[in-house]
């Protein structure tokens, strides 16, 4: 079986950082770390990555991890070795009972017995834990002595300033475009998409997922133009066949569960409205049922930075609660961007 694209940058991931001086620098920051450390990254660099690079080399670890999968207390799912627990905060169980995530926590600390002198606990996207940031700021404070965490995030602006200063923090840039053509043509051995080069990408994890598509069958036929530049290509067609005169709540409510089934969040959203506005007329003439014929362009702009405060809002909002209730929010920014 061939193996895919995203399948070989895990096996490579370690010589591509090696092969860099500056990500071989970042990296051995985070050996240096005697603290506990937070790395953060813009979506587009695969963080999970740089995370098993840096836990095999402060192993000494020359192979895979083994890990075991556990469920305490029928609430959060971890996996475990005799290195290291690790937590997903994304995992939708678990999501679902963040409030229970400071107690498993204790329950780790006082009662997990681990072959070192502390604890070490790898946390990812520790930015959902934003609404019990105080209770896991005292556990910090507490257990400093006896543990040490490894946190991961793609939203470091949620990270509150009291929680930032008890970590190390190290931010990993994204690739440059002529690092992810490099990577493509000596690592991978496959050709980067076209469209990819001319956008000059710095997103490599979507240019492993569209040369991965294009491995398909359908491949070609699937992998348009549209396809690579949106986040969700049904929005697309949604505001082509939109009719503004129409009752569309039932219409929106079924886009909204289908952006949660694939995982689509309020950011991206965002994202791929901020270019419909650029995409023909379709949307303007949603919002103004007409193009306007003055001040054209004066008009784009404010309307996309409408849609970025709106979004940004809804996002904010999301961020104090719990991340569970993402769908009501998801539907209500659809709403707010189309009726």
């Amino acid at each position: 079986m061939t193996k895919s694209n995203w399948s070989k940058l895990i096996e490579i991931f370690p010589s591509i950082v090696n092969d860099n001086d500056n990500y071989k620098i970042i990296l051995n920051k985070i050996l240096l770390s005697s603290n506990n450390t937070l790395i953060y990254s813009h979506y587009g660099f695969p963080i999970d990555l740089i995370v098993e690079t840096a836990l095999k080399k402060i192993f000494n670890h020359n192979s895979n991890f083994y890990r075991t999968s556990h469920v305490w207390n029928k609430s959060i799912n971890y996996k475990e070795n005799q290195n290291f627990i690790e937590i997903d905060l994304m995992n939708p169980e678990n999501i679902k009972n963040i409030d229970k995530i400071t107690k498993f926590l204790l329950h780790i600390i006082c009662s997990k017995q681990i072959n070192m002198k502390k604890h070490f606990i790898v946390i990812k996207h520790i930015d959902i834990l934003s609404k019990l940031f105080h209770d896991f700021r005292i556990l910090l404070e507490k257990y400093s002595e006896n543990i040490t965490f490894l946190c991961s995030t793609h939203h470091i602006y949620k990270i509150e300033s009291p929680i930032k200063s008890r970590f190390h923090t190290i931010r990993i840039p994204l690739f440059s475009h002529e690092q992810i053509v490099d990577i493509f043509d000596n690592y991978l051995n496959t050709p980067l998409n076209e469209h990819l080069k001319t956008i000059k990408t710095r997103d490599i994890v979507k240019a492993i997922f569209i040369t991965d598509v294009e491995k398909q069958d359908v491949g070609k036929e699937l992998v348009t133009k549209d396809f690579i530049e949106y986040n969700f290509i049904p929005f697309v067609d949604f505001i082509k066949s939109y009719d503004s005169k129409a009752n569309n709540l039932e219409e929106i409510r079924n886009l909204s569960y289908r952006c949660c089934q694939f995982n689509i969040s309020i950011f991206k959203i965002t994202q791929d409205f901020v270019k419909l506005v650029d995409y023909e007329d379709y949307y303007i003439k949603l919002k103004y049922n007409k193009v306007p014929k003055k001040n054209y362009e004066k008009i784009k702009k404010e309307l996309k930075m409408e849609i970025i405060k709106i979004g940004t809002d809804i996002d904010y909002i999301l961020s104090q609660t719990n991340k569970c209730k993402e769908p009501i929010y998801i539907e209500h920014l659809l709403c707010m961007l189309l009726l």
